[in-house]
């Protein structure tokens, strides 16, 4: 493991709770945004939000991106696919609004609870197990679709899913908690701030991270990062 992902510890969540089955879509989003005229931290900044520079195959703040035009190369994203560029207070903004449209509280799951749910009771690198080769049939993660685009994308994998950007979601069977995505296609924030040392010292149960802190915490890896990066740790 990377240095931040240890020590190896117990956690146990002592209350129920429910997660979205899906990423949230760009069709979620935009009912969202057009409903209340919201703009994206993206949208607001003069520099845009990070994408890709895809002759150099690495991560940049591009002015001309945000979550409606991600920047990808002959490819728009429909409305299936999940949402890009959305800083964590858009994701915020997006749960409060759905709290109040239905009247119930949505969140984002704190970090103990996005790995439980990914995990799915395994114990293994991938809830698929410990074969990074099982992720060509269970997660969109960077292999020969994404170099067939970006040639200088060497990490990849040698096998092909199908899909060299975002997939739709719901494109890969779901963990068994009946969670797609999981694995790759786009991190997920959570509601924690990071702590490179959080889990030397975080309670056993129900742990929220460090009280304060400079950035937030983002799980799952996506379509960019390789096996590694995907793993449910």
């Amino acid at each position: 493991h990377v240095a931040n992902e240890g020590p190896l510890h117990h956690v146990r969540i002592t209350r129920a709770f429910e997660m979205g089955v899906h990423e949230v879509t760009n069709a979620q989003f935009r009912a969202f945004a057009e409903g209340t005229a919201y703009e994206t931290e993206a949208q607001l900044d003069v520099e845009g939000g990070f994408g890709i520079d895809f002759d150099r195959a690495v991560v940049i703040q591009d002015p001309h991106t945000d979550w409606r035009n991600p920047g990808f190369p002959g490819f728009l994203p429909g409305p299936d696919h999940p949402v890009l560029l959305v800083s964590w207070h858009d994701a915020e903004a997006f749960c409060k609004w759905l709290s109040a449209k239905e009247g119930r509280t949505y969140r984002l799951p704190t970090e103990a609870e996005w790995e439980y749910a990914a995990r799915a009771a395994t114990k293994t690198p991938w809830w698929t197990g410990a074969d990074p080769t099982a992720l060509a049939t269970a997660g969109n993660t960077a292999d020969a679709a994404l170099r067939s685009k970006v040639p200088k994308a060497k990490w990849a994998a040698a096998w092909d899913d199908g899909h060299a950007f975002l997939s739709p979601v719901g494109s890969f069977p779901p963990n068994g908690f009946g969670l797609y995505d999981m694995h790759g296609n786009v991190w997920e924030w959570c509601l924690d701030w990071y702590g490179a040392d959080t889990y030397a010292k975080s309670p056993v149960d129900d742990p929220q991270g460090p009280a304060t802190g400079s950035f937030r915490t983002i799980r799952g890896g996506g379509w960019w990062n390789d096996a590694r990066q995907n793993r449910s740790a």
